[in-house]
């Protein structure tokens, strides 16, 4: 899985790029890490319920 999440991140990274070449590189790599990083802990916390609803 680390693999395709790798392959994944450097697809969005390439496109997140283009769509935002006009902006300050900076504070889209913030505004990136911070996406993922919630996304990451909604997945955690989904995947948490599950096992204790199960």
């Amino acid at each position: 899985m680390g693999l395709y999440q790798t392959i994944c991140h450097k697809v969005e990274n390439a496109f997140v790029k283009v769509l935002t070449r006009k902006q300050e590189p900076e504070q889209v790599k913030i505004k990136v890490q911070t996406y993922r990083m919630h996304k990451e802990q909604h997945k955690i916390h989904k995947k948490g319920n599950r096992q204790v609803n199960a």
